[in-house]
């Protein structure tokens, strides 16, 4: 796994159990995440020629994050298309001695079927080549790259670690008492720790279970017009405005419903 992945993950969960602990008042602690993220790897086992884009580096949908070194694939595809025409011009000669009948109908499809063998070879070969270069799946920036140029990683292994730019998602945890009046579409204010800013957040998505042992439901939001300053892995609070209308409780106190601005 890699580095920032493990710590993203303790670092949500220490938010979440936060949230279990803050659900009590009238705030509510989250995570925030980038909308798209990925782990990158590749199906090419090649030397790393180029790594163009560094921790922070901003880059556009389809820009190419790493490049390798696929000198032995071009040859290898050179070597597969002499072989297509060779046995190109085999099968044209068995089948003009088809029609003289110098030969059989046997031979004519061997040579056809080893003919379509080695197109599909070259194929192979071209699809190959395309993970020579891995190209951005969206805009964003670069968390971290994870492999340095001149290394040979193996196949499929994880290569650069990319966010989305743009809006974000918020990840909270709330007391599940709280569905009596949350529900997406509903707007709150989220408090950043690290650098105080007050964004506007709109709920997108609620868990479809409740857990029953904390009594808890995670619930996901939309954040807009984030502040450059404001990056993925800040946490913060979650602040409901006072509406006058009537808050969720308990006879045990847990749930305190709405939490005033």
């Amino acid at each position: 796994m890699p580095r920032y992945t493990a710590v993203r993950l303790v670092l949500l969960v220490l938010a979440m159990v936060g949230g279990d602990v803050q659900a009590e008042g009238e705030e509510v602690r989250g995570i925030l995440e980038a909308e798209q993220q990925a782990v990158l790897s590749s199906w090419v086992s090649a030397p790393v020629i180029a790594v163009p884009y560094l921790e922070g580096s901003h880059f556009a949908r389809d820009d190419v994050l790493v490049r390798f070194d696929c000198a032995r694939l071009e040859a290898e595809l050179h070597a597969a298309q002499a072989q297509v025409a060779a046995e190109s011009r085999n099968a044209a000669v068995q089948r003009e001695l088809l029609e003289m009948g110098a030969t059989g109908r046997a031979d004519v499809d061997i040579a056809t079927y080893k003919v379509r063998e080695l197109r599909a070879s070259v194929e192979a070969i071209h699809e190959q080549q395309r993970g020579c270069q891995l190209k951005a799946p969206f805009a964003g920036r670069v968390v971290e790259p994870l492999v340095r140029t001149n290394e040979t990683p193996q196949a499929n292994a994880p290569l650069i670690h990319i966010v989305s730019d743009g809006a974000l998602q918020l990840q909270m945890v709330v007391p599940s008492c709280w569905l009596a009046w949350l529900a997406p579409g509903s707007d709150f204010t989220f408090v950043v720790d690290e650098t105080g800013d007050h964004l506007t957040a709109e709920v997108s998505r609620i868990s479809a279970a409740v857990d029953p042992v904390s009594q808890t439901v995670k619930v996901i939001s939309r954040v807009t017009d984030v502040p450059p300053r404001v990056l993925p892995g800040m946490s913060g609070l979650a602040r409901w405005k006072a509406d006058g209308g009537q808050s969720p409780a308990s006879d045990t106190g847990v749930c305190r419903g709405r939490a005033s601005a």
